[in-house]
């Protein structure tokens, strides 16, 4: 475990954080857990309730620098070497030639997003190892990046060739045990049991801080050198040109073996969709681990440069406490009336719901001042509760997976203008949603607005009265 200490007991002003933290919650950018190291020591952690810092949380592309750190120890094992070519995995998938550049692609092109491909192959079918080898690839290998999530998986696909294991496995004997990380992670799979490697990594906080740690101290842990240095440094080196579609942001200074370089000098990161962060500062001596549910995940990255990174051996503060606050629900961030959840007589009563995609719900009752939702024929009460954060489980209990990651959720309830909002987080996922409950004299009509989501971020639903 790590030792924990005050911010100013390493040299970094407390008053650097507290900006942090008041700019994220004036730009409405909700933090979900949060861990700052430096020096091997913990000098800033919380967890933004409803979310906890002991629940596990979706990665996104944040799983890739995992990934790229089995590929790391494959090779030290000499299991495999980054000059090997991707076809020779699988000679097995290859009836029919794949093209030319195909046959050229390299483990290392598929770290570095250098494939050649001009536009990330799809899954169309459950078979996706054979559907990639027989894509096709318009570019020479190594000269065109283009991020590429399907390469990730097939970095993962080569790990489980490679060493016989899957990508969890392998790196639970690498990886998870020497440097204590949760005993429970686990990671979504494709149709033939492939961890999809690109994403759906479910991690801890702490987890991410010692991914940062373990790479900040150059593959060491507790005096043992478990990764050789040169991966490491491999690692973060700007293999990629990736100017031409980031530009001069933290997403054009070039690409590593599944790590991002940033701006400030030296820093590099790995990252996830909608705000999960693993940043690794090595002038700084410093570590950054962040879960979080935002749309701009550039703004929260130039925060930690302008407020967090200034911070360190700046003058000490002038005494500002790190007050962190729950994570405000969408009526108190857009100024919204609302008053307490009381439900109306007339509401009561059993509501069938379309079939649907968005809500995935089967039908509400609402009974006297209870309200319950229906999933898959299983009723779970909605707890209502307007100033305080109540959990529930709409899974009935099962064992997390890929299936029943929303089911998880924390709800606050209020009533605004005669119809019922719902702020539901979905708590192992960046996700929010706001449900707004219009019940009318023969059904009711729920609308959905996500807090963050590439498509279908409103929706709504209708349901009759039975």
């Amino acid at each position: 475990m790590f030792e924990y200490c005050s911010p100013e007991d390493v040299n970094v002003s407390s008053a650097g954080i507290v900006r942090f933290l008041d700019e994220m919650k004036q730009k409405r950018l909700h933090m979900h857990a949060m861990m700052i190291l430096r020096h091997g020591k913990v000098l800033f952690e919380s967890s933004f309730e409803p979310w906890s810092k002991d629940n596990r949380h979706m990665l996104f592309s944040l799983s890739k620098s995992f990934t790229s750190t089995a590929v790391g120890f494959a090779v030290q094992d000499g299991l495999l070497k980054t000059t090997d070519r991707l076809v020779d995995f699988f000679p097995e998938l290859l009836t029919n030639a794949p093209c030319e550049n195909m046959r050229k692609v390299t483990v290392k092109n598929l770290l570095t997003m250098n494939t050649g491909h001009k536009v990330e192959p799809r899954h169309l079918t459950d078979e996706w190892e054979k559907e990639f080898v027989r894509s096709y690839v318009d570019f020479e290998p190594g000269t065109h990046f283009m991020y590429n999530t399907y390469g990730t998986f097939m970095l993962s696909a080569i790990v489980q060739k490679a060493t016989g294991r899957k990508l969890t496995e392998y790196l639970k004997e690498k990886l998870f045990v020497p440097l204590g990380m949760s005993p429970d992670i686990w990671t979504e799979e494709s149709p033939s049991g492939v961890a999809t490697g690109g994403y759906g990594l479910n991690v801890r906080v702490s987890d991410i801080a010692k991914l940062g740690q373990f790479y900040l101290q150059k593959g060491r842990w507790n005096g043992v050198q478990l990764l050789n240095e040169q991966w490491i440094s491999d690692a973060q080196t700007p293999w990629s040109d990736n100017s031409p579609s980031g530009g001069n942001g933290d997403w054009g200074q070039g690409y590593g073996y599944q790590f991002w370089m940033c701006r400030p000098e030296g820093v590099f990161r790995g990252d996830g969709a909608f705000g999960q962060y693993c940043i690794v500062c090595p002038k700084q001596d410093m570590v950054i681990a962040i879960n979080s549910g935002v749309r701009d995940m550039g703004a929260v990255m130039q925060s930690v440069w302008d407020n967090i990174l200034p911070a360190v051996d700046a003058p000490a503060g002038d005494g500002e406490q790190l007050i962190v606050t729950k994570t405000n629900a969408f009526w108190e961030d857009e100024g919204q009336d609302a008053s307490d959840p009381v439900l109306k007589a007339e509401w009561s009563g059993e509501y069938r719901l379309a079939k649907n995609e968005y809500l995935m719900l089967d039908g509400v009752r609402a009974d006297g001042q209870r309200l319950f939702f229906s999933l898959g024929g299983l009723k779970t009460e909605i707890p209502l509760c307007r100033d305080v954060w109540q959990h529930a489980d709409l899974s009935g209990g099962e064992e997390e997976n890929a299936q029943n990651l929303f089911s998880k959720i924390a709800v606050r309830a209020a009533r605004s203008e005669g119809k019922l909002l719902l702020h539901v987080c979905h708590t192992r996922t960046p996700f929010e949603t706001l449900l707004t409950l219009t019940f009318l004299p023969h059904g009711l009509s729920i609308t959905g607005r996500r807090n963050v989501g590439p498509e279908g971020e409103s929706a709504e639903v209708i349901g009759y009265k039975l």
